[in-house]
């Protein structure tokens, strides 16, 4: 399985910040809970598990369709992973993106 990364995503606009020493491949409890979906590592992340995790096909299109997901108004409010993944995964073959 491929693991996507910040060049596979469609959009340029997220905020890298990574500081010297912080890993992005190290989530604390909060991370596992919220995403920050304004961050590049953080959606990067997320984006390539859903992509994993759930029955979706596993490919760069796939990836690109969770971030597209990840960016629609009616979920703007919403950080909570958990909310997240649901959301993507009941969306999926709705047609919003």
């Amino acid at each position: 399985m491929v693991n996507y990364d910040e060049n596979d995503l469609v959009n340029d606009d997220y905020v890298n910040t990574t500081t010297q020493g912080d890993n992005p491949n190290y989530t604390a409890i909060r991370d596992r809970e919220r995403v920050n979906k304004k961050e590049l590592y953080e959606v990067v992340w997320f984006c390539d598990a859903f992509v994993k995790d759930y029955n979706v096909p596993k490919t760069k299109e796939s990836f690109q369709k969770v971030e597209k997901l990840l960016r629609l108004p009616q979920i703007s409010g919403v950080v909570m992973r958990d909310e997240l993944n649901d959301f993507v995964a009941k969306n999926w073959n709705a047609g919003l993106v």
